[in-house]
């Protein structure tokens, strides 16, 4: 009555469509009998199917002490049950969790490199600050264990460690930056991440390893570890801009080489960001940079034309990158942003817009905004608020320095006057309102036009 199996859970439950609550009940009260039992495999079912009804929404934190027995059995099917248990019922308010303090530590010790990884594992998705304090010191002696699959696992823990005790980063980093220099790949591969992923906090304080990575840069053909190496580096340029120009050459080499999509868009992306620091100090730039913006620019251009619809989009966030730099190169790519204006995925309109926006100069000011009036006609919802605002931003931006013919604007406000809004006062409504009083008052030019205009407009509103 009482060793039913998991199995049998599963398929009582499925069996009990109309008093699922009543079985499940009825279930827990024969699964905490069993936990009684002496018998290692009773207790260790009873374990794995209470995890099951944790899935379902069901609370088992009574069960916890159940657990870390079953976590501490010598059999290491049992143990993988129970750690299953608590890395999917454990938090910060469960009591015994501070029993596995020394159950770990000894897992740590193990000659098995399998039941390590079980508790490297569990350290991660239950770690405490107290428990994290506790188990620094075993945690980080695993980053020179003989077998790699530890050291990885190590390297990965200390991450999770760290954020629970910030303090343990001081004490441990050293240990952490020698394995940039393991014998092993996927070691040196976990390394750069756990580093990656600090960094992105502070990037001043990693500083001092951008050597160290600059080589990995161009010595391994690892793409994922790239990806991360490149995003440091990347994020190291403005702490210490000298850094931008020995970059250019190695990741145009891997632009010009790689196949991979995911790491061309991110060398792309570090090189757009890299540009604004390339300078010498007497203004100059370096000669590859003509070069390097080129090969940057076809790259975008290829992006944007990609049927893929990340990859234009990720196109057209390089644009906008690269326009902080050298926004000639991107001027000479407009219509092909133009036409991603009428792309089906609204976001992709938006990044266009916005890219747009950055564009304008005096001489192709009314260009873009005669080809945006005509996407008002044909867009609806927030994208036509969207393009109404753009407008008339690109048209009043700067107090309206890029603007040479007034009367040509006052036509486009007095157009966008009769648009619907809606019943609604929009943002859009609002704004050009504000503009028609402020160029009214402005210039004196336009005034008479203007007012006998909107008089118009009213006296029609209001028949």
């Amino acid at each position: 009555m009482f060793e039913k199996n998991l199995q049998d859970l599963v398929k009582g439950i499925r069996a009990h469509r109309r008093d699922t609550g009543d079985f499940i009940s009825q279930a827990i009260q024969e699964i905490k009998q069993e936990l009684k039992s002496v018998d290692p495999f009773v207790k260790a079912e009873a374990v794995r199917k209470l995890t099951y009804l944790q899935m379902l929404g069901y609370d088992i934190s009574w069960a916890a002490f159940s657990v870390i027995e079953v976590m501490t059995s010598p059999r290491f099917n049992h143990k993988r049950i129970g750690y299953l248990a608590a890395n999917q019922t454990f938090t910060e308010e469960t009591e015994v969790i501070l029993l596995a303090t020394n159950h770990l530590k000894k897992e740590f010790a193990s000659s098995d490199q399998y039941d390590i990884g079980l508790a490297i594992n569990c350290l991660a998705n239950i770690a405490t600050p107290d428990l994290s304090r506790d188990l620094l010191g075993d945690a980080s002696s695993l980053l020179s264990h003989a077998k790699p699959y530890v050291r990885k696992k190590a390297l990965l823990v200390m991450y999770k460690v760290f954020m629970k005790y910030p303090q343990g980063l001081r004490l441990c980093f050293d240990r952490i930056r020698e394995k940039l220099d393991d014998q092993d790949n996927g070691v040196v591969s976990c390394a750069v991440n756990i580093i990656c992923e600090l960094a992105d906090k502070n990037p001043r304080n990693y500083l001092s390893l951008a050597p160290r990575f600059f080589k990995l840069l161009t010595t391994t053909s690892n793409n994922w570890m790239l990806i991360k190496v490149v995003k440091l580096l990347g994020s190291l340029v403005p702490e210490e801009p000298r850094l931008a120009r020995k970059l250019l050459e190695p990741l145009a080499t891997i632009i010009q080489n790689t196949q991979a999509k995911s790491l061309l868009y991110e060398c792309v992306h570090t090189v757009t960001l890299a540009l604004p620091f390339t300078k010498k100090d007497d203004g100059t730039e370096s000669r590859a940079v003509p070069i390097v913006v080129k090969l940057c620019t076809d790259h975008l251009k290829q992006f944007i034309m990609d049927p893929d619809q990340n990859l234009k989009y990720l196109g057209l966030v390089g644009f906008v990158n690269l326009m902080a730099s050298h926004p000639k190169s991107v001027l000479e790519n407009r219509e092909i942003v133009l036409g991603c204006l009428t792309d089906n995925d609204v976001t992709i309109r938006c990044r266009a817009l916005e890219l747009l926006a950055g564009m304008v100069t005096k001489r192709t000011l009314e260009g873009l905004v005669s080809k945006l009036l005509w996407h008002v006609q044909t867009s609806e919802g927030s994208y036509r608020e969207d393009l109404l605002l753009k407008i008339m931003s690109m048209c009043s931006k700067d107090k309206y320095s890029f603007l040479t013919d007034f009367q040509w604007y006052s036509s486009v406000l007095v157009e966008l006057c009769h648009l619907d809004y809606g019943s609604k006062l929009s943002t859009a409504s609002i704004a050009l309102a504000n503009q028609l009083i402020d160029v009214t008052l402005r210039v004196e030019a336009v005034r008479p036009y203007l007012t006998n205009q909107m008089r118009l407009f009213l006296v029609d509103r209001f028949n």
